[in-house]
C-alpha cells in the first residue's frame, strides 16, 4: 500500500499544512474535521460512532496523526471538562476504533512539551519528569500516557510526539509571535493605534517554525521506533522581548510598546528549551528553518491578510 493518511483536526492550523505538506511528498491524505470543513470527513473525536464512519469512508490506512485536539491553554482552562472529553478521552475512542480495524495503521499522537511543566534541567530531554500544571498539559499527559500503555502492551504501533513552541503563517493571533505581527501589521496598514500591547517579555521560549515541525511529524511516522517519543524543537530559546524586538525592526514605523495585565500568565517559567536528539538520531531530522525567517513569514502572512480584507 501507498502512503495513505488519515489527520484528524485537518481543518487546524497545523492540519491544513501537514495535509499540503504530505501531499506534495506523495501521501495520500484524508482529513478529518469537526466542524465539518470543504473537503474534510467528520470526525468529531467526542462522539464513537463519528470517529469509526470517518475512519470507514477513509478506506485502508497506513498512517494516522492525531492532531485534534483543544490547543489553546485558556480555552481548556475555561472549560476543563470538555478539555478532557476531547484531548483525553477523544484519544481513548480514536484508539479504541483503530484497534478495531482489521489492519490497524501507525498512530502518530501529537502529544506537548507542555507536559514537561517547569523544566527540572535545561534543554529538557525526552527522559525529563512529566509535570504538567494546567489543565490543557494534564489532558496531553494523561492521553500521552495511555497511548505509552498501548504501545507497551502491544496492542497499537504509536509514536507519540511533544512539540514545543512553534508557529507561522496561518495561526491564530491568539499565541505570542503570532499576535505580535498582527498587531504592527494592523499599525502599518492605518488599521490601529501605534502602540503593540504586550504580556511578560522576560520568559524565554523554544520557537519553531512550523513547516518543521511538519517534517518532523513525517520523519516520526516513517522513521520512528515502535513506542518512542521525540521532543520536536530548535534546541534554542529565545526572550519574547528579543522576539518583539526582531519583529519591530522588521518595520519602517514608529511603534511604542505598552504591558497588558491581561496578557500576563499567573505562572510564567522563566526559560524553555528542548533537545531534539532523540528525533534527530532516529531519522536525521534537524530544524532548517532559522528565528527570523519565522519571524518575517509572520508578519507577510498578516500584513497579506489584513490587506485582504480591507479589499472591497
Amino acid at each position: 500500500m501507498s502512503k495513505r493518511a488519515f489527520i484528524t483536526g485537518a481543518g487546524g492550523f497545523v492540519g491544513r499544512r501537514l495535509t499540503r505538506h504530505l501531499q506534495t511528498t506523495g501521501w495520500e491524505v484524508v482529513g478529518g474535521a469537526y466542524p465539518e470543513a470543504p473537503g474534510m470527513t467528520t470526525c468529531d473525536v467526542t462522539n464513537p460512532e463519528s470517529i469509526a464512519e470517518a475512519l470507514h469512508a477513509a478506506g485502508p490506512l497506513t498512517h494516522v496523526f492525531h492532531l485534534g485536539a483543544i490547543a489553546f491553554v485558556p480555552d481548556a482552562a475555561q472549560d476543563p471538562t470538555r478539555a478532557m472529553d476531547v484531548n483525553l478521552n477523544g484519544t481513548i475512542r480514536l484508539c479504541d476504533a483503530l484497534r478495531a480495524l482489521e489492519q490497524p495503521p501507525r498512530l502518530l499522537y501529537i502529544g506537548s512539551a507542555e507536559s514537561y511543566g517547569p523544566p527540572v534541567h535545561l534543554p529538557t530531554t525526552e527522559e525529563h519528569p512529566l509535570n504538567p500544571n494546567n489543565v490543557y498539559s494534564i489532558s496531553k499527559t494523561a492521553a500521552d500516557h495511555y497511548c505509552a500503555h498501548l504501545s507497551h502492551i502491544g496492542v497499537l504501533d504509536i509514536v507519540r510526539m511533544r512539540p514545543f513552541n512553534h508557529s507561522g503563517p496561518g495561526q491564530t493571533d491568539h499565541y505570542v509571535l503570532s499576535s505580535f505581527a498582527r498587531q504592527i501589521a494592523a499599525i502599518e496598514a492605518g488599521q490601529a493605534d501605534a502602540v503593540v500591547r504586550v504580556g511578560n517579555l522576560d520568559a524565554a521560549r523554544d520557537f519553531l517554525h512550523v513547516d518543521d515541525v511538519l517534517r518532523a511529524y513525517e520523519a516520526a511516522a516513517l522513521l520512528g521506533a515502535p513506542g518512542a517519543v521525540y521532543n520536536v524543537c530548535s534546541g534554542q530559546s529565545y526572550t519574547i522581548q528579543e522576539a518583539l524586538d526582531r519583529l519591530l525592526a522588521l518595520s519602517a514605523v514608529s511603534i511604542q510598546v505598552e504591558q497588558d495585565p491581561a496578557r500576563l500568565r499567573p505562572s510564567d517559567v522563566p526559560e524553555v528549551r528542548g533537545s531534539h536528539d532523540a528525533l534527530t538520531a532516529a531519522t536525521h531530522w534537524k530544524p532548517e528553518i532559522d528565528f527570523d525567517t519565522l519571524l518575517q513569514d509572520l508578519l507577510h502572512y498578516w500584513r497579506d491578510t489584513l490587506a485582504q480584507e480591507k479589499t472591497p
